[in-house]
């Protein structure tokens, strides 16, 4: 860990993918979001950006089918690039902020009466003092440090043995007084070098943890690897859209 602050290099990609018709997929990246109506097969975003700003970095990955999830996901997006964090207690602010999106995606179907309608999310807020980890749902957050890899986000998902396919217990849009509404939240220590890998599930679909962090390691970039690992997914056969930041703490 480091008394100063440092650059976050950063590099996302969101694309329809192989077989969906729409992308119902959204992101935070410094402020930056996919736009309503932006039908674009591959949206890219990047730069850098300074630890003080406190910067979220997040995915989004809408559920609830047609239009609905694709809805959703912007919801929260709209809400994640305005968001301002201070250094006082992220923790808390990010507690509040899930709370936010929550209400919001909620509050928006129940006005059009839709049943089912939510996304998940995924995020880290790079600070000066502290990395913290947030999620709710089955996107994730991974870390790679001196070339290994580890998942930093909780899995809200049924077990194996009782689910026949990935059935999410929690997400974005569930009302806020649902009692298994409970997103997680993790500090983390940093190091340079260290790099996080952003996702939904388009990407883990078929692309172990392991290949993740072998693909991410070699990479020379964060570009290069956003572009490995998303082309790879595609290669290997990913049904569902993907979308894929992936952030590099660098010196100021």
């Amino acid at each position: 860990m480091f008394d100063r602050h440092y650059k976050i290099k950063y590099h996302t990609i969101s694309i329809t993918g192989n077989v969906r018709e729409s992308n119902e997929d959204n992101y935070c990246s410094c402020s930056m979001m996919r736009t309503a109506g932006n039908i674009d097969e591959v949206i890219c975003d990047y730069g850098e950006v300074d630890s003080r700003s406190n910067k979220l970095f997040a995915v989004f990955d809408g559920m609830g089918g047609e239009q609905k999830g694709e809805v959703a996901s912007f919801i929260a997006a709209d809400v994640a690039v305005r968001v301002n964090f201070d250094c006082k207690d992220i923790h808390s602010q990010l507690l509040s902020f899930t709370s936010e999106i929550n209400r919001r995606v909620r509050a928006y179907a129940d006005k059009n009466d839709i049943e089912v309608m939510g996304t998940t999310f995924a995020g880290v807020v790079f600070s000066e003092k502290d990395i913290y980890v947030s999620n709710v749902g089955d996107s994730k957050v991974f870390g790679i440090h001196n070339g290994k890899i580890i998942q930093h986000s909780v899995d809200h998902v049924l077990p194996e043995e009782l689910a026949f396919r990935n059935i999410i217990t929690q997400y974005i849009g569930m009302g806020e007084n649902s009692k298994y509404f409970d997103p997680a939240v993790k500090r983390l220590d940093y190091s340079i070098g260290d790099r996080y890998i952003i996702c939904t599930d388009g990407l883990t679909e078929r692309l172990s943890t392991t290949e993740i962090g072998a693909l991410c390691s070699v990479a020379e970039t964060v570009t290069d690897a956003t572009d490995i690992l998303v082309s790879q997914a595609v290669k290997m056969g990913s049904k569902d859209n993907i979308t894929v930041t992936v952030c590099e703490i660098a010196q100021p």
